[in-house]
């Protein structure tokens, strides 16, 4: 669940800063390992057709936390789920997910 930031700032934890310009980080890019604001981002990303593909998480704009939604390209955004399962010998889709062995669940991945 997520904390509100006025509890985040009484407990002393500091929210995530831009590494570029120490503003407030809106997203964090894997593929860079960093943390940065809208503005920053869309700097760094549309610099080049590499950088474009870059996937990046958008965080919780009250607790600052890795959310499911990502942003690809300069202005696409998607929401993945968080884990998929894959029960054994094809029998479908199996709701009961709590009882599952952890060796059956897969992150999910996008490909561009």
């Amino acid at each position: 669940m997520c904390r509100g930031r006025e509890e985040k700032e009484k407990t002393g934890v500091d929210l995530v800063s831009c590494e570029l310009c120490n503003s407030e980080a809106s997203l964090y890019c894997q593929a860079d390992d960093a943390f940065l604001c809208k503005k920053c981002d869309s700097f760094v990303h549309a610099a080049n057709f590499l950088a474009q593909r870059h996937i990046r998480c958008l965080l919780c704009t009250t607790c600052q936390s890795l959310t499911r939604r990502y942003l690809v390209g300069t202005s696409v955004e998607v929401v993945l789920p968080t884990v998929v399962c894959l029960k054994g010998k094809g029998s479908g889709f199996d709701q009961n997910l709590e009882e599952k062995d952890a060796r059956n669940w897969k992150e999910p991945f996008l490909l561009l």
